[in-house]
């Protein structure tokens, strides 16, 4: 795609936040990330198959003007690539919390920067624009756990025992928080 072509809604400085759109689900790999069992080792997902056209329904039905859910788009500014996406899921305006989830899909920018700079972003969002006061998230994997409690500051909140079936066994899945109050990143430019 076009950089024009991108709806930037958050800026960085590696990576921006664009608005996922029907466009981008047609001309990127977006689909193809969810069909790669080594890219999905440690993710509740490639059960099934997915498909572009099963793309643009997940995008029309559960993203495109979901109130309860802001996923955005991780677009690589060095070479414009979409990379990834990265959401808030399950906003509760009232009790002002929400989950967060993110993934790098192109297998060439799995590195920690870019996937750091995303989360910062969208926490920052979540703290300052939607006035949310706690983050939460999960994984099977405790290297994503460690990352996000060492270098987003998240909490161990406990673990799920053999919560989700993936790969033949019951895996664990790890949970983590955090709160606004403790977040050491919110005022950095």
């Amino acid at each position: 795609m076009q950089k024009d072509n991108y709806d930037i809604f958050l800026k960085g400085t590696i990576v921006d936040l664009v608005v996922l759109s029907a466009e981008i689900v047609e001309n990127t790999n977006w689909y193809r990330w969810f069909n790669d069992e080594t890219n999905l080792n440690n993710m509740q997902k490639h059960y099934f198959p997915n498909t572009k056209a099963m793309q643009h329904k997940l995008f029309q039905n559960e993203i495109e003007g979901n109130s309860s859910k802001l996923q955005l788009g991780i677009v690589f500014k060095e070479d414009n690539t979409f990379i990834g996406t990265i959401s808030l899921n399950n906003i509760d305006y009232i009790s002002r919390k929400c989950e967060i989830s993110g993934f790098i899909g192109e297998k060439k920018y799995q590195s920690m920067k870019p996937f750091l700079e995303a989360n910062k972003i969208l926490l920052k969002h979540a703290f300052n624009q939607l006035n949310l006061r706690r983050i939460y998230g999960g994984s099977l994997s405790q290297n994503v756990i460690s990352f996000y409690c060492r270098l987003l500051g998240f909490k161990s909140e406990g673990v799920l025992v053999e919560d989700v079936f993936k790969d033949g066994q019951y895996r664990d899945v790890y949970n983590i928080g955090l709160l606004k109050s403790d977040c050491s990143f919110l005022e950095d430019n």
